[in-house]
């Protein structure tokens, strides 16, 4: 269970990165990334089923993301 959690920040810290939410590199953003992607994790517990909900995961990875970086600046 605890490397599932792992992974799960993994990817959603990829996701962030990959969108350039942050609008930097990769080793400018990794740490803001991961930190977002640690605090979307405790909002939305690893196991939810994401299926037909809309947004969809990405897509809520992404608002969370945008929202939490203009709240933080």
């Amino acid at each position: 269970m605890r490397g599932e959690i792992y992974k799960d920040l993994a990817l959603i810290t990829a996701i962030i990165i990959q969108e350039d939410i942050l609008n930097g590199t990769i080793f400018q953003t990794f740490d803001k990334a991961y930190d977002i992607a640690k605090a979307f994790q405790q909002d939305n517990p690893q196991g939810k089923n994401w299926e037909g909900l809309s947004p969809n995961f990405d897509e809520a990875v992404i608002i969370f993301a945008k929202q939490y970086d203009n709240i933080n600046e």
